[in-house]
């Protein structure tokens, strides 16, 4: 096994490089989220969450997607949808 090989990409909120990519696809380097990545996966899932407790049509969350656009979706099937 190679050096690349035991390595970890660790991914944070300001995106990968092309190296990154490399590491993982040909040398089989591990993937990793930054505390800050986690941080920010839990923010957005905590505020699609309270979109998707609302009222208000939200477009693939609430409603359907392309010419269902306009079909709302029960709040007990919006699971189902995503």
């Amino acid at each position: 096994m190679t050096t690349a090989q035991l390595a970890t990409v660790v991914l944070g909120t300001s995106g990968a490089t092309a190296e990154d990519g490399v590491a993982v696809a040909r040398h089989g380097a591990r993937v990793g989220l930054s505390p800050q990545a986690r941080a920010e996966v839990a923010r957005v899932r905590a505020h699609v969450d309270a979109l998707a407790r609302s009222d208000t049509p939200v477009y693939g969350i609430s409603t359907g997607f392309g010419a269902l656009a306009t079909k709302h979706i029960p709040a007990d099937y919006r699971t189902q949808l995503q």
